[in-house]
């Protein structure tokens, strides 16, 4: 039993993880209707398009600069993530990265 829980977090920690930076980021499709900056993900939702599927944060900015919503073409963000919207049109995940890169510092 003791042996069970160690192997059982092992396990969780592994599935976490991702190697792939695009798991990280997503480009900002109009990228000239936001002001940068970091915030938590209150909401995502589905935005049909023409040719393909986008994704709308609903983002609550830190330092006062209320709410904010950003189309983006990637499926990977969730609501509560902390996230920064860079100057180049990205949206960057700040939450859980530490873990990812202090496992891939070797490589």
């Amino acid at each position: 039993m003791r042996i069970r829980a160690p192997l059982l977090l092992c396990l969780l920690v592994g599935c976490t993880l991702a190697w792939d930076e695009s798991h990280f980021e997503a480009n900002i499709v109009r990228p000239g209707n936001f002001k940068a900056g970091s915030g938590v993900i209150q909401s995502v939702g589905a935005v049909s398009g023409a040719e393909r599927t986008l994704y709308r944060l609903f983002v609550y900015m830190d330092g006062g600069l209320g709410h904010q919503t950003v189309d983006i073409d990637n499926s990977r963000f969730l609501a509560g993530e902390v996230v920064e919207l860079t100057n180049d049109g990205r949206v960057v995940r700040v939450t859980g990265t530490t873990l990812n890169k202090a496992v891939t510092r070797d490589r």
